[in-house]
């Protein structure tokens, strides 16, 4: 930050941190032996996109994934949800192929110079009957569980377990305060 920056009270947002995501490749074991399943579909949300954007990015990582693949595993989909934000999610039987998506993603959004777009990544698990998931929020390039249990509430008990369970694996948000909850999902 500059003196005018401090002077007239503004603050730059931390660059995004695409690379830490990759913790989540080798933590889905952990996190599988903690009673959680891979649901098969992650999300990147993202600020609104420019006009016209939006469909570009669905082109553009329908062509990155069959350069990748004769037949990519992994299905695009985009979305924008109900607060006006809009998801780009991943979907295939393939855990790491579809990450491996999400950071092409990220990277490319970042050498377009568009990285302040890039929230999070959502990956959803299941555990037993219902859906539980893990941000991973590119500004601060760490990881919080988030498991939703309906009407806008949450489970923060088996929030802060999951998190106790990963630490060694993951880089966890110590600030309790930043473990925003992402009600409603398209995944």
């Amino acid at each position: 930050m500059g003196l005018l920056d401090a002077l007239l009270g503004r603050t730059r947002l931390p660059k995004p941190n695409e690379d830490r995501v990759f913790a989540m490749s080798t933590a889905v074991i952990t996190l599988e032996a903690a009673g959680l399943r891979p649901g098969g579909r992650l999300g990147i949300v993202l600020k609104r996109l420019p006009p016209g954007r939006f469909e570009q990015l669905e082109s553009e990582v329908r062509q990155l994934l069959s350069l990748q693949d004769d037949r990519p595993r992994t299905a695009v989909e985009l979305k924008r949800d109900d607060l006006g934000f809009d998801w780009l999610v991943l979907s295939g039987t393939d855990f790491q192929e579809s990450l491996a998506a999400a950071h092409v993603v990220a990277t490319r959004f970042l050498e377009e110079g568009l990285g302040d777009l890039l929230l999070a990544c959502l990956f959803r698990f299941e555990q037993g009957e219902r859906a539980a998931y893990w941000v991973y929020g590119y500004k601060l390039g760490t990881f919080y569980p988030f498991l939703p249990t309906g009407d806008r509430r949450r489970d923060n008990a088996e929030e802060l377990r999951l998190a106790a369970v990963a630490k060694a694996e993951l880089p966890i948000e110590p600030d309790l305060a930043q473990w925003y909850p992402l009600w409603g999902p398209p995944l």
